[in-house]
């Protein structure tokens, strides 16, 4: 049986910012729609249970498993996880929290912490050792 570790993740920096200014925008009509008819609606909670919702799901749901031959990434609303042979990873790079690397010759980004980034290199590290 392989060892697996399970962690969080952010997607790059421009995917991050655009999922979390669409979240953010449920928030801002449910105010902008309770400030205007000046007293609290059931749509203006609707729209807060989405905001809520999606909040959970962004911070919950965006995981990454990290096996000794593979990372599988889960995304949030699409059923077709992101699988990536740790054999097919070129050109690691790491900084604190952000790993960057070449599959296939397509460039990925993400944000872990700092465990993260640290498992990641020993688990690329012993790949390379093989």
């Amino acid at each position: 049986m392989e060892e697996e570790t399970r962690y969080f993740y952010q997607p790059d920096l421009t995917g991050t910012i655009i999922c979390w200014s669409w979240t953010f925008l449920f928030f801002i009509a449910g105010l902008v729609i309770w400030l205007e008819i000046t007293h609290f609606q059931w749509l203006s909670a609707a729209f807060f249970a989405v905001f809520l919702i999606l909040t959970l799901l962004e911070w919950r749901r965006r995981t990454v498993v990290i096996t000794p031959t593979k990372m599988v990434f889960s995304r949030l609303l699409q059923k077709n996880y992101l699988v990536i042979p740790i054999a097919d990873i070129r050109q690691p790079q790491f900084t604190k929290h952000t790993v960057t690397m070449t599959v296939n010759g397509e460039v990925l980004n993400f944000t872990f912490t700092t465990k993260a980034v640290n498992r990641l290199k020993l688990a690329l590290k012993q790949q390379g050792e093989k």
